[in-house]
């Protein structure tokens, strides 16, 4: 059997459990892994990419290293652990510019640097393109998995929701951006939230956001629970890039590359989170609930599975 066969999904359920320690902080398969270490959890998160699949117009090498390191931190960020340093895997063509290479890493760093961690290194290899593979580690004292139950609230932390969405649709369709500032902002640096440290010990889990939050949702529909939206986040220059509100639903459900963070947060715990998001500068949105049954809804309509996927 071939990976287009089985798809992304089937093949990471399968990879996940090879060689995962019992007992480890979070499940195989979860957004990060880890083991325990004298009483807390150290996070370890590995992302790869080709550079040609998320250079949009206008970005150059330094804005591709910088999603590079944020794609990583976002990962350990939704699980509570605070990225300390991180390591660049570098697949480059050999007549290629010492100063195309230069600034990749110098947009990692500054990434990093951002996020109060440090680059460390990492390796140089010859390839028929530029690639990417990043990692990064923190600890954690309490990683939140990914879980939910019926009652619990659907929250979505941070403000990008349907700008990357619009900005990939701007790449593809040769649309000017001269117009949307926060758009472009959103999709060339898009920072994870340090804000969402601050949720330490309130929320019943969270999942990153990255191949859309259709696919997101449906990822936590899988543990057995209903995910109902009520609102979504449909922010004014996102509709006026939309055309209405119709087409900007659809960019914030299946845009993707957001790094933004989807929270289950328990009803006792709802006041507090808002606190605490108020103080951390967090922005948050109340989306739905989770209910028993199965499935993802949207105002009783039903939800497709539409993300990105390879093969």
């Amino acid at each position: 059997m071939r990976l287009c066969e089985i798809g992304e999904r089937a093949l990471l359920k399968g990879l996940a459990p090879i060689g995962y320690p019992e007992g480890a902080p979070l499940p195989p398969g979860d957004d990060a892994g880890g083991v325990w270490m004298g009483g807390e959890a150290w996070l370890l998160k590995t992302d790869g990419f080709l550079y040609r699949e998320v250079a949009l117009v206008g970005m150059g090498p330094f804005e591709v290293g910088f999603r590079g390191v944020a794609a990583t931190a976002s990962d350990l960020l939704v699980k509570m652990a605070r990225p300390l340093g991180f390591t660049l895997g570098l697949f480059l063509p050999g007549d290629l510019e010492v100063g195309f290479a230069r600034r990749l890493v110098k947009g990692a760093a500054e990434a990093a640097r951002r996020l109060g961690a440090h680059l460390l290194g990492g390796d140089t290899n010859r390839g028929e393109e530029v690639a990417l593979t990043v990692s990064g580690f923190g600890p954690a004292q309490s990683p939140l998995p990914r879980e939910a139950s019926p009652g619990d609230l659907l929250y979505l932390a941070g403000d990008r929701w349907g700008r990357v969405g619009a900005a990939i649709r701007a790449h593809y369709q040769g649309r000017d951006l001269g117009a949307f500032p926060l758009i472009r902002e959103a999709a060339f640096y898009p920072l994870p939230r340090l804000g969402l440290l601050a949720l330490r010990g309130l929320l019943r889990g969270a999942l990153d956001s990255s191949d859309g939050l259709s696919e997101t949702l449906w990822q936590l529909a899988e543990l057995g629970v209903r995910v109902d939206l009520e609102a979504l986040p449909l922010h004014p220059d996102v509709l006026a890039f939309a055309g209405g509100e119709e087409e900007a639903v659809e960019l914030v459900l299946f845009g993707g590359e957001e790094f933004e963070a989807v929270l289950v947060v328990p009803p006792e715990a709802e006041a507090q989170v808002l606190a605490r998001a108020g103080e951390a500068g967090l922005p948050l949105f109340r989306a739905g609930r989770v209910g028993e049954g199965e499935g993802v809804y949207f105002r009783g309509a039903p939800v497709p599975r539409r993300g990105y996927a390879h093969f």
